[in-house]
C-alpha cells in the first residue's frame, strides 16, 4: 500500500481542523507552493482569493506518516457513513441542482422532488462525491 505524509492545519476563518497531505514535499516547497495560489478552496467549503497561508496554520509538529486508502475503500467508508452517495453524473441524472449554499449543494430528486442538502468531498482518484443522510 502506499505511504505519504501528513500534517495537521487549523482554518482561522471556519475553525475546523484538516490534514494537508504533503507526500514527500519539503517544509519549505509545500509553504512556497501555498504562497503562490491566488485563490483556494477550504475542506471547509469556503473559497478565498488569497493564499491559503492567510488562514491556515500548519502544525509541522504534527507530521505522521500513514497509509493512502485505495478510492474503493474511501467510497466503502463514505457509503458507510451515509444514505446518498452519487458521483458527478450520478446527481445530473437524478437531481435537479437549485443551488449552493454555505459551501453544500441545494438540489431536488426527480423521482419524488424531494429537497436534499448535500455536502462534498473529492476521494484519492480526484472524482468527486455528494453525500447526505
Amino acid at each position: 500500500m502506499k505511504k505519504t505524509r501528513l500534517v495537521n492545519f487549523y482554518c482561522k476563518k471556519c475553525g475546523g481542523t484538516y490534514k494537508l497531505d504533503i507526500g514527500d514535499a519539503s517544509r519549505e516547497k509545500i509553504e512556497a507552493s501555498l504562497r503562490k495560489r491566488d485563490a483556494f478552496e477550504c475542506p471547509g467549503h469556503h473559497v478565498e482569493l488569497t493564499s491559503p497561508l492567510n488562514y491556515w496554520e500548519i502544525d509541522w509538529n504534527s507530521l505522521e506518516e500513514t497509509e493512502v486508502q485505495s478510492q474503493e475503500e474511501w467510497l466503502n467508508d463514505l457509503k458507510k457513513t451515509y444514505s446518498v452517495v452519487v458521483d458527478t453524473e450520478e446527481l445530473k441524472r437524478n437531481y435537479e441542482v437549485e443551488g449552493f449554499c454555505y459551501g453544500l449543494c441545494i438540489a431536488k430528486d426527480k423521482t419524488t422532488n424531494e429537497k436534499v442538502t448535500f455536502d462534498f468531498a473529492t476521494g484519492p482518484d480526484g472524482k468527486r462525491y455528494y453525500f447526505a443522510g
